[in-house]
């Protein structure tokens, strides 16, 4: 096959091909985004950049326009800087309006079940409310450090298994 008929092939079947940024693709309107932010810190730096040796691990808080009833997933896809997924993580979650904790659930693809997460009611932009869920991903003394992946990573937030993104890609930059 020759090489540009595989690349072709590989965005079809994949979505992405390997060393390239994940396509601006049209969005439901269900997310807002995912907010990044060093863990032990409560907001953003202004220029969404992270030193790798002072950030132990980043929380991704993806945000959603409403509150959803029910049992769902959430999935955040995070790219490196060469547009290659480094890291998949799935976050199940309820309504904020169950009462009851929920058991923690079994996730095709885990070997034992997961946490499940109650969206949090949060100050959207405005005066609107937005709910949140939270995630975090390592970077002390993981492939990030250990191999220098340094530059503008980004990371989308899928629902419930959709091909298409909930919401808008964010960036943010890891820096040594």
């Amino acid at each position: 096959m020759p090489p540009l008929a595989f690349l072709v092939l590989a965005a079809q079947v994949g979505g992405t091909v390997p060393g390239t940024v994940p396509p601006a693709v049209p969005h439901s309107p269900q997310c807002t985004g995912v907010r990044v932010t060093a863990s032990d810190r409560a907001v953003p730096p202004r220029d969404m950049t992270f030193s790798s040796r002072e950030t132990l691990d980043l929380l991704l808080r993806p945000r959603m326009r409403r509150d959803l009833p029910g049992d769902h997933l959430m999935q955040l896809k995070v790219f490196t800087p060469g547009g290659f997924l480094y890291q998949m993580i799935t976050v199940p979650f309820v309504g904020a309006a169950q009462e009851a904790a929920p058991p923690p659930r079994v996730v095709p693809g885990y070997p034992r079940p997961l946490e499940v997460q109650r969206l949090v009611p949060v100050r959207g932009s405005g005066s609107r409310a937005e709910y949140e869920l939270r995630a975090r991903l390592p970077v002390a003394g993981t492939s990030i450090t250990l191999s220098s992946i340094y530059g503008t990573w980004s990371v989308q937030a899928f629902l419930d298994g959709q091909a298409d993104p909930c919401g808008p890609a964010t960036r943010f930059t890891i820096r040594d």
